[in-house]
């Protein structure tokens, strides 16, 4: 890895292979997802919990396949969802906080300037692909995405921490096992995460429902018991995959 900070003039011409493919980790059956994107990903993806050891406690996975490196979503080196999970969308871009060195008479406060960030050794980076500035100087359309995408990464980061702490302080989470059958002779199993308890959410008090509204947590919440009904779509394309072979 070698991150720099993103410039148009040291980086002028370099481009993005956006294309989904296994060397660039886009062929995995779960990604990481974050909840200031749950909007989106909850009309296509299953989403669920995974128990951490790491403060907030929890990460979300949006599920993407069945099996090891199956990525149900993707199809001849495309994404076919409307949507892709920001951790994988944002290519060999990051965010950085680089703080700026301070004199004698510099406020002692000053806070770090967050700066894109592109990792010039990442196997998408190659001299063909999406330009990431334009020939004449500003950036590109592809450019503009990204920001959004890193955008959503940087706030998603932030309320996850408040999500998760008010789902475990108001005892809303619980372990499931969800076994999926896509033929009598084929199933799978998830075990080892946790989603919604249902029955809790809906006895709630009023006070807990205008705490997690005012956070603004309340919609996140409904986003993750909605995202479940997306394992039939899974499993629709399960059985695309396996006639089409």
């Amino acid at each position: 890895m070698a991150l720099s900070i993103l410039t148009s003039d040291q980086h002028r011409s370099i481009a993005v292979d956006t294309r989904a493919r296994p060397e660039y980790g886009d062929t995995v059956n779960r990604a990481i997802a974050l909840s200031a994107e749950f909007n989106e990903l909850h009309r296509e993806f299953p989403l669920l919990l995974r128990k951490t050891n790491e403060e907030p406690g929890f990460i979300a996975h949006a599920i993407l396949g069945f099996e090891k490196d199956e990525n149900l979503f993707v199809e001849v080196e495309r994404w076919i969802s409307t949507s892709i999970p920001a951790t994988l969308a944002r290519g060999p871009f990051s965010l950085g906080y680089i703080r700026a060195e301070a004199g004698d008479d510099a406020p002692a406060d000053i806070k770090p300037e967050i700066k894109v960030m592109i990792d010039e050794q990442h196997p998408r980076v190659r001299a063909d692909g999406q330009p990431v500035f334009l020939p004449l100087g500003g950036e590109s359309p592809y450019l503009e995405g990204i920001k959004r995408v890193l955008q959503t990464v940087n706030a998603g980061l932030q309320v996850d921490r408040v999500l998760y702490r008010e789902l475990t302080a108001m005892d809303l989470l619980e372990e499931v096992k969800i076994q999926i059958s896509v033929f009598a002779e084929l199933r799978y199993d998830f075990s080892g995460y946790h989603t919604i308890n249902q029955e809790k959410l809906a006895i709630l008090g009023a006070d807990q429902l205008l705490r997690l509204h005012r956070l603004g947590l309340l919609a996140p919440v409904y986003f993750l018991v909605s995202s479940l009904g997306n394992f039939q779509k899974l499993v629709n394309l399960k059985i695309a995959r396996l006639q089409s072979a």
